[in-house]
Formats: structure tokens, C-alpha cells, sequence
């Protein structure tokens, strides 16, 4: 018998169907302003700004806030001013569970700076920040994303916002003056302003009437970013288990190590050199990884160079966060920097998963275990299934 040859184009001798293009092509990235605006006197007190609940637009990839403190005639900033302007910082899907957070301003700015979202990802060094505890003008600048979209060339992460029914909200509390300025003269007053970015609803065919896939990649999926503590009793070694954001695939891990009276300073310097081993399951991600190494390793992965740490100002060359380290599943793509990924190496974690922290700490403190984490869509049944991230590939 000689086999047949299907033409191509063809599936059992009737013609394939014809694959739906990108939802990219059918749509627009949107940036709209003047959804939101709150003001507040910053005093000896915290202080609930009103939620913002999130009106239906299409596709939504984030949020932007723009904060500005003005009113002081002198003060002296704290070591994570201005964004410890933020007690707390938390955006809640439709069930109300929280998405980003909660966590206070400096852990947000932590993932904006280290999460891989922007060309420029710290917003220290952005040409509007500003920080000043003596001019009445300007006491501060600086711009805050709060992110929904995880890859923008697919794209992937998106949330729908279709409808008025059931809406995101986020929520923000702010601090006392004392946690941003110390030994102040006049009163300090936040503006915040609340921009979402978002893609309109797609066209459903192309000019040519080729079919354009109504959602975008792996609908259903959403990044998380969480946070988890270890207490510290003391200087000497700890051998920890990790549970924050366990059962999902990890895209990010930030530790965040302060002292005994809370600065990232003291964290620093109490940091374990080297960290004994970070365990996963059998295995070891890092093993006997000198601070040095480390530190290194986040300056070529960023571009974040400077040698002194929590460089700021506008232009400024970007250093390393005092007390923070950082590790990526993320940065498998072009230049291996952080954002730059492909999904192929996300860390598929299950529940009882054992994830083990070794090493010699200089003193008491909290470590603080900050995780990105991705929920593909399917619910809890997909949890682990990182195929339909990367198309199946």
C-alpha cells in the first residue's frame, strides 16, 4: 500500500483550521488618568485614604501611583523614605484576596526595583523622584507600579475588568510622620493620584479578517507578590524552613533582613557570608555563596552599580538595597535580567514543598521572605501546570 500524502495546510484531508493571531494585534495599550485622587495630612497617626475601586476598562496590566509630599519646612528623611509614606499598600481581586501585598511602601518599592517590570525598574533614580526635608515646594516625588502583567511581548497576566458588577480595589493606609521625617517644622500633606494602564477589548479579526484571539496568552493567570517574616532570636545560625507562596510557581524571592530596631543597615551587616545553602527539595539552589558573590551577581543582573547602597536622585547610578538580596526565576531571556524571561524556569513548588534557609545571622533581627509567585488559570487544579505559560512548548 503507498501512503498518502496530506496536503499542506490540511488535517485529514480537510483544512486546518486557521490559528487565531495575538491578541496584541486587535488591541491597544490604554494609560488613563484622573480615576483617582486622595489627599491627606501626614501627622502622629495612620491614616485610611479611600479605596480605590477599580472601574470596568478591558484587560488591565497595572496601576500607577504618583505621590507628592509637600508642606514641611525641614526635616530629616528616614532610612526607607519617602516610600514609608505607606503603612500599607494592598490590591484585592473581586474575592476580595489580596493580589499585591499587604505590605508596607519600601516592600513595594522593593518589587517595583527588583521585579523586572520597566527598562528602568527602580523608581529612586527616575527622573521626577525627589526627596527633601527642607524645601516646602517639594518634600518628595515618586511614582509607584503596582503590577498586574507579567510579560508584556505575549501578553501574559492581564485581569479582566469588563464590567461594573465586581471590581479590584486597592486599598492604602498611611504612616505616622515620624516613620518618613524626624525632627520636622510644618505639616506634611500626601497627594496620590491613581492611573490604570489597560488594553481595550480586542477587535475579533484583523484587516485581512485573519481571527484575533479574544484574550490575551494563558488567560486566568495572575502573578502574586506576598510577604512571610522569620524572627530572629539572636546572633548564630538558622536552618529555616520558607513556606511564603508555596504550592505555586516562583518567579521571584526577595529576603529582606533587618535588626533588632528595624533598619536594613544593620541587616546588611548581619547578612550571612557566605549563606550556607538555600535548599530545594533534594537540591541546592545556592550552596556556600560568599556576600560578595551575591552581591555582584545583583549588580550584573540589574545594572544596579553604584557601590554605595540605597543610591538615590534623579540620574543617579542605581546601588544595591541595604538588607535586601534577591533571586530570580525570571531572567533566562535576553542579557539574564530580571523580566527578561521565557516562563521555562519558573520554580514549581507544591505545598509541602521543603524550601530550606542555612546560615550564620550576626544578630537579632527579622527576615523577611517577600515571593512573586504565578497562578496559571484552571484554578487550583492547574497550580503546578506551567505549560500553557510557555504554550505548551
Amino acid at each position: 500500500m503507498v501512503a498518502t500524502k496530506t496536503a499542506p495546510g490540511t488535517k485529514n484531508g480537510q483544512p486546518a483550521p486557521l490559528q487565531k493571531r495575538s491578541f496584541l494585534v486587535g488591541t491597544q495599550e490604554v494609560t488613563e488618568g484622573g480615576d483617582y485622587e486622595a489627599t491627606q495630612v501626614i501627622d502622629a497617626s495612620s491614616h485610611n485614604l479611600p479605596p480605590w475601586q477599580l472601574q470596568s476598562t478591558g484587560w488591565l496590566r497595572g496601576l500607577w501611583l504618583t505621590c507628592k509630599g509637600t508642606g514641611l519646612t525641614a526635616g530629616t528623611a528616614t532610612a526607607d523614605a519617602p516610600w514609608s509614606i505607606f503603612a500599607s499598600i494592598e490590591l484585592d481581586d473581586v474575592n476580595n484576596e489580596a493580589i499585591f501585598g499587604p505590605f508596607d511602601g519600601y516592600t513595594a518599592f522593593a518589587a517595583n526595583k527588583m521585579g523586572g517590570y520597566q527598562f528602568v525598574d527602580d523608581p529612586g533614580v527616575s527622573s521626577v523622584y525627589a526627596l527633601s526635608g527642607t524645601t516646602t515646594t517639594n518634600n518628595f516625588t515618586f511614582c509607584l507600579w503596582i503590577p498586574l502583567e507579567i510579560v508584556a511581548r505575549d501578553p501574559l497576566g492581564p485581569v479582566p475588568s469588563v464590567n461594573n458588577t465586581a471590581s479590584l480595589t486597592l486599598k492604602m493606609t498611611t504612616a505616622a510622620v515620624a516613620g518618613v521625617f524626624g525632627t520636622i517644622t510644618g505639616t506634611l500633606s500626601l497627594n496620590v493620584k491613581g492611573t490604570q494602564s489597560f488594553y481595550w477589548e480586542p477587535k475579533k479579526a484583523d484587516k485581512a479578517g485573519n481571527p484575533i484571539a479574544e484574550s490575551p496568552a494563558a488567560a486566568g493567570t495572575t502573578q502574586y507578590w506576598t510577604q512571610g517574616s522569620v524572627p530572629i532570636a539572636g546572633a548564630g545560625t538558622i536552618n529555616q524552613q520558607l513556606i511564603t507562596g508555596l504550592g505555586y510557581p516562583f518567579r521571584t524571592y526577595l529576603f529582606l533582613l533587618r535588626d533588632a530596631s528595624g533598619t536594613r543597615s544593620g541587616g546588611e551587616t548581619n547578612w550571612p557570608d557566605p549563606l550556607i545553602g538555600l535548599k530545594f527539595e533534594a537540591n541546592m539552589l545556592l550552596s556556600n555563596y560568599s556576600k560578595t558573590l551575591w552581591q555582584n551577581s545583583i549588580s550584573q543582573m540589574t545594572g544596579y552599580n553604584s557601590a554605595t547602597n540605597d543610591a538615590r536622585g534623579a540620574g543617579v547610578v542605581p546601588g544595591k538595597e541595604a538588607g535586601l538580596y534577591s533571586y530570580w526565576w525570571s531572567n533566562d531571556f535576553a542579557f539574564r535580567k530580571p523580566g527578561s524571561e521565557t516562563r521555562r524556569k519558573y520554580l514549581v513548588t507544591s505545598p509541602g514543598s521543603n524550601m530550606i534557609f542555612n546560615g550564620s545571622i550576626g544578630g537579632a533581627g527579622n527576615l523577611y521572605t517577600i515571593v512573586n509567585y504565578v497562578a496559571p488559570g484552571g484554578g487550583a487544579s492547574g497550580a503546578g501546570n506551567t505549560a500553557p505559560l510557555t504554550g505548551g512548548r
